[in-house]
């Protein structure tokens, strides 16, 4: 007779005004795994970069192929409205097959079922095209390439047998060598070839920490802790709008030199932009202790609103998810959790009273209309991020005022917090 799983308990535990998921902290409570949201994550991964000395035609062949396999299935599965894995590859493999290394044949398959999953509720509804590429990167797994690490050869399979290439790994990347090699990705970008390379390992046992800080990013201010750091974005908004510029300029031009010139254009302001957030990044997580706790913004939706057209191009610019990707995998070697909250009202509530209203923010500076409390907007709504997130925590574990053991140190914390 079938039985469930029982649901292990664990322990939440509270001290001072911070909270935590399953920490060491004073006084404790136990609940379930059913009441609370747990990473499954348990590690790291990191991608090395590497240049091929490969010419473009021994590989674009293999390239146009596995491309052609992989618009095959997606057609397959959008006609017949089929996102079933293994029902895709008995309808498709015998064909692909024919022309790819079964290897690959396998690979492309999985990908296109993987963007026909992504986009299923949107197909059903024949809201968009049938997904096509018009040359895909593929994807190499432990069956179909390897490495020798000792000569620095890498084998691929290619519709023309193996090929056997040099390779050349940066000092840098020798730090990877020794975690698990995992899947890799190949794509031709112009007249280079590329390879990607994942590999990961299990994060490391770090001490927790009750500490708790919030992060408001912004455009004028690129991220605020609410431990009173500022990070600026004046370069960045100066740098955007000299290339915004150079760009309607050259574009209203047309000739040809005015093309090569945007052609070396391509990518600057977005080198810029990843190495201001990696620095922005990397003295956000060096200040940290380790085993704390991030929170952020959920703002995957607010590309989705109409703001006009120049603050919609402001927005559309905005490397914010960048930011968000460089500080989780920074936090990770120091086992700092990312959590994330709703952003509604952040900047419009007032991070002592509580009080939220829209004529309490005006332009950079907050004051607030019932208590008079005034500060720096930004700051104000970094602080209402993290307080936020403790609130998310005592609704998690169930705090509330008629639990007579809790209630009086929950106002407690939560009026300490309004304090600082």
């Amino acid at each position: 007779m079938w039985r469930p799983t029982p649901i292990t308990p664990i322990l939440i535990e509270l001290e001072t005004h911070n909270f935590s998921h399953g920490r060491k902290f004073g006084t404790s409570l136990e609940i379930s795994y059913a009441n609370l949201s747990i990473s499954p994550y348990y590690s790291m991964r990191r991608t090395i970069k590497l240049k091929l000395d490969l010419p473009v035609s021994t590989i674009l062949p293999t390239v146009d192929l596995y491309t052609k396999a992989y618009n095959f299935v997606c057609q397959i599965g959008y006609s017949q409205k089929d996102f079933n894995n293994m029902s895709l590859h008995k309808k498709t493999y015998r064909i692909t097959s024919t022309y790819l290394p079964s290897q690959l044949a396998i690979s492309s398959r999985s990908k296109a079922y993987w963007t026909l999953k992504t986009l299923k509720s949107e197909i059903k509804k024949d809201k968009i095209r049938c997904p096509q590429s018009k040359r895909n990167s593929i994807n190499y797994d432990a069956n179909s390439y390897s490495i020798n690490f000792k000569k620095n050869l890498i084998s691929l399979s290619t519709i023309s047998g193996r090929v056997k290439i040099p390779l050349k790994i940066p000092k840098y990347f020798e730090q990877f060598l020794t975690w698990r090699r995992r899947s890799a990705e190949l794509f031709i970008k112009g007249n280079q070839v590329y390879f990607h390379i994942t590999f990961d390992k299990e994060k490391p046992e770090t001490q927790a920490s009750n500490h708790v800080v919030g992060i408001d990013r912004g455009i004028n201010n690129v991220a605020v802790t609410s431990n009173n750091t500022f990070h600026s974005g004046k370069q960045v908004k100066r740098i955007c709008n000299k290339y915004q510029q150079l760009r309607s300029k050259l574009q209203s031009c047309g000739s040809k030199s005015a093309k090569r010139h945007l052609r070396r254009l391509s990518g600057k302001e977005n080198r810029f932009k990843k190495d201001c957030n990696h620095k922005i990044s990397k003295q956000i997580i060096s200040s940290l202790p380790e085993g704390c706790t991030i929170v952020l913004e959920d703002l995957k939706w607010i590309t989705n609103k109409q703001r006009g057209k120049k603050l919609n191009r402001v927005i559309s610019t905005w490397a914010y998810f960048q930011l968000e990707q460089f500080l989780t995998y920074k936090a990770e070697e120091k086992g700092i959790e990312i959590a994330k909250v709703k952003p509604h009202f952040t900047s419009q509530r007032c991070s002592k009273c509580g009080h939220t209203e829209k004529r309490n923010r005006i332009k950079s500076n907050f004051v607030c209309c019932k208590c008079g409390f005034s500060l720096n907007a930004d700051l104000n709504a970094a602080r209402n991020i993290k307080q936020k997130h403790l609130d998310a925590i005592c609704d998690q574990i169930g705090l509330n005022v008629n639990q007579p053991i809790v209630s009086t140190d929950y106002l407690n914390l939560l009026e300490a917090n309004h304090r600082l």
